[in-house]
């Protein structure tokens, strides 16, 4: 006998009101629902679902691309992850959204969420696996090693873990000392939102030598023009997403603060190329080292 039928015959026995009857129908279907094993990530032929930019870009750069179905908005990098439908962005996720794609196991992001949206794919026997977000060097291996353990490619994985620390061997050393960095990630209501200590921006100043002019604040912090004024950065570096919300770089540099700079001292890159810290990380810290050079005298 299905579930179906046999709660229909407890019905007719106990006599419980309607409303009472289709809540015990839900949790059984749940609960059928939830025993069933997705298959793992290693499996061929897993549907993946990658959420945050850092660990699509690292499924792809380990050969899994084709096992993924959908991304979340801030997975830019490769071009074929673009090409994927979308789930929303990283950090206001909804189940639903997710659940159509009909995922077996979804990679993501420890900053994504919210948290109750996980839940409810676990409660729908859908595999949830967290990727902690890298904030040094070594940590960006550890999600290379994680993601290939995770994916059952160690082959891959030690290739691609070793490419990454040649290149970060590779970096000569770089320090600007006299110069004081201020990474701007978008503006509202008048004020700018900068990056403090424990950021990706943050991390990324630092592995080039470049004085991080908001150290004092934590984390991402909205900055008025009297806040700026006090930090006097003689360098403003943007991501690429940010400039919409900032009115173009000519908007950026009519700020008060910022409008004795020169014009060479704003430096755009792509975003998850800045922030991201994946495999392209020595790429990054090259890149960002050669666009604050080019700013000198």
């Amino acid at each position: 006998m299905n579930p179906s039928s046999l709660l229909l015959l407890r019905r007719r026995r106990l006599r419980l009101p309607p409303d009472r009857w289709m809540l015990a129908l839900l949790a059984v279907v749940l609960c059928i629902t939830a025993l069933g094993h997705a298959p793992p990530a290693s499996a061929a032929g897993t549907r993946l679902v990658t959420i945050g930019g850092a660990v699509t870009e690292t499924v792809f750069a380990l050969g899994a691309g084709s096992q993924v179905v959908a991304v979340d908005t801030s997975s830019t990098y490769p071009d074929a992850a673009q090409q994927r439908p979308k789930v929303g962005y990283a950090r206001t996720l909804a189940a639903e959204g997710i659940l159509a794609m009909r995922p077996d196991v979804v990679l993501a992001a420890a900053h994504a969420g919210p948290e109750t949206v996980f839940t409810q794919l676990a409660a729908a026997g859908i595999e949830v696996i967290r990727v902690a977000d890298p904030r040094s060097p070594d940590q960006a291996l550890q999600m290379i090693d994680q993601l290939a353990e995770v994916l059952g490619r160690p082959d891959a994985g030690a290739q691609l873990r070793s490419r990454l620390q040649q290149q970060l061997d590779r970096l000569g050393a770089t320090a600007f000392p006299a110069e004081r960095g201020l990474v701007v990630m978008g503006g509202q209501g008048g004020q700018l939102l900068v990056a403090g200590q424990t950021t990706a921006a943050d991390a990324m100043l630092g592995l080039v030598g470049l004085p991080n002019a908001a150290a004092a604040l934590p984390g991402y912090r909205p900055v008025g023009d009297e806040g700026l004024l006090t930090m006097t950065p003689t360098i403003v570096i943007v991501p690429d997403h940010a400039l919409a919300a900032l009115g173009g770089l000519e908007g950026l540099r009519s700020r008060p603060a910022l409008v004795g700079l020169d014009g060479s001292r704003f430096i755009v890159m792509e975003s998850l190329l800045l922030l991201g810290m994946g495999p392209r990380l020595g790429e990054a810290v090259q890149s960002l080292a050669a666009a604050i050079t080019r700013t000198q005298p």
